[in-house]
């Protein structure tokens, strides 16, 4: 499979291979919200102790996020062969 080239004929910033869009989305969307988990604890600081934990579970989302996006494919990476087949489909 061929990759698709940008049409002004200017490469995309990787690194090994890989955008980078989908781990800055992800660190943004964390960050949102935090900020919206911290401004509801701001207004209501009753809330303190129910809020704490979500900040722990955004952190760990962010990490788990994180890890997914670097870490490096297998030797057996099926994007990197092809995928169709043919002795394996039957021929009816």
């Amino acid at each position: 499979m061929t990759v698709p080239e940008s049409p002004n004929g200017e490469s995309r910033p990787t690194f090994f291979h890989r955008r980078f869009a989908p781990l800055v989305t992800s660190w943004i969307v964390a960050l949102v919200v935090t900020g919206l988990i911290y401004w509801f604890e701001i207004s209501m600081p009753a809330f303190h102790e129910v809020v704490v934990p979500l900040y722990w579970i955004v952190a760990i989302l962010s990490v788990f996020a994180t890890w997914r996006w670097v870490r490096i494919r297998g030797i057996r990476d099926r994007r990197s062969t092809e995928r169709r087949h043919a002795d394996r489909r039957s021929h009816h």
